[in-house]
């Protein structure tokens, strides 16, 4: 499932705008699936509209596949997250309390003055299973830089999160 949010991500970003290299910025997807394993929700949020989430368009939902059943009455949410952070400030991906990490990724780009990548090294992972979403798949976004802008803006990370939270419904 991770992988396929990856790719769902990927697909949705690519055809968005340019993504700015000297803002911070964030976007995630999350699934609520039923304690049978069929999908509920699927949500999609962006810091470029941070009060205005919609539900993710049919095309990207129908392409999630719920994990299994679970208890009765038990609703769980998977979400898939990006944070850009400019320069040499890194995000730590701090979860909500009640949050299991299922996988992070950090990755340390570099742009040249048109917005392209000119390297990406993933720097870090961690939890059980890594997100699927990698260089070759940063490599594939659209981005907008300054030419102007000095050295240190024209790097980032990018952290990327895969984690998962349980809830009883009545």
């Amino acid at each position: 499932m991770l992988a396929l949010l990856a790719s769902v991500l990927a697909a949705s970003a690519s055809s968005s705008p340019a993504l700015e290299t000297s803002m911070p910025w964030w976007e995630r997807i999350t699934v609520t699936v039923d304690d049978k394993g069929a999908q509920q929700s699927c949500l999609y949020e962006t810091s470029a509209s941070p009060n205005a989430a919609a539900a993710c368009d049919k095309e990207m939902a129908g392409s999630i596949k719920a994990d299994g059943a679970g208890r009765t009455g038990l609703y769980k949410k998977v979400t898939f997250e990006r944070r850009f952070s400019p320069g040499g400030r890194l995000d730590a991906g701090r979860l909500e309390p009640g949050d299991t990490l299922l996988g992070r990724q950090v990755m340390f780009l570099t742009f040249d003055a048109k917005g392209a990548i000119s390297s990406c090294k993933v720097v870090a992972t961690g939890g059980d299973a890594p997100p699927a979403y990698d260089c070759d798949e940063v490599r594939k976004e659209r981005f907008s830089a300054e030419a102007s802008a000095s050295p240190a803006a024209r790097q980032a990370f990018l952290t990327v999160l895969a984690y998962g939270h349980t809830e009883h419904i009545a």
